[in-house]
């Protein structure tokens, strides 16, 4: 294992050491924390193969009230609740956030019972304010995860998804999202979705 990726605010976390886990780059990340900017504060987060979960780490040092993270990998799953329990504070905050070892095409089918996946909330109630996701770039199932994801009962009216891609990726407008901005940041891009019925 090695410790070399850093948070924004120059913090070390965990990374492991293979060539399967990218993490989200600091560029990127320093990025979509600038574009939210205060609207991250009391937010509800879900981070989608969360990885090392250095996004999680961010929304949380950025002020968000709830933290879910899924991660099917469960050495990576470890790394990133070990990750988010190295934030200041987090003591008083442990049951503000999860990170739930399990495969995100599965919990976030619609029908799923996410529920019985959570030690501390009530998964079935609770809406998220942002969703991030970040599978495998070579992965080619953008449109099964996103119909799934606006498809679900965690998403409120005004949710917004963040997706980092690959720049060969196009996420086309459907019947579900519509794209609100695109970002490219060398060899990531950076999709924005809202809901269709937020208009």
């Amino acid at each position: 294992m090695k410790a070399n990726l850093r948070l924004i605010g120059g913090q070390k976390i965990q990374s492991p050491n293979n060539i399967y886990t990218r993490p989200t780059t600091l560029r990127v990340r320093e990025a979509v924390f600038n574009i939210l900017s205060n609207k991250v504060k009391n937010s509800n987060w879900l981070d989608l193969f969360s990885g090392t979960g250095a996004i999680s780490c961010e929304a949380y040092n950025h002020g968000a009230k709830k933290i879910i993270a899924i991660e099917k990998n469960k050495n990576n799953s470890k790394i990133c609740l070990k990750n988010l329990l190295s934030l200041q504070d987090i003591e008083n905050r442990k049951k503000d956030i999860e990170v739930i070892c399990k495969d995100v095409l599965k919990w976030t089918k619609p029908n799923h019972e996410r529920n019985l996946s959570s030690k501390n909330m009530d998964l079935n109630k609770l809406k998220f304010d942002f969703v991030y996701l970040d599978p495998p770039y070579e992965m080619e199932f953008h449109e099964l995860v996103l119909n799934q994801v606006f498809n679900c009962n965690f998403l409120n009216k005004d949710s917004l998804v963040i997706y980092e891609h690959s720049p060969n990726l196009n996420i086309k407008k459907n019947t579900l999202w519509e794209t609100i901005d695109v970002r490219d940041y060398g060899q990531s891009r950076l999709t924005f979705l809202i809901n269709v019925q937020h208009a």
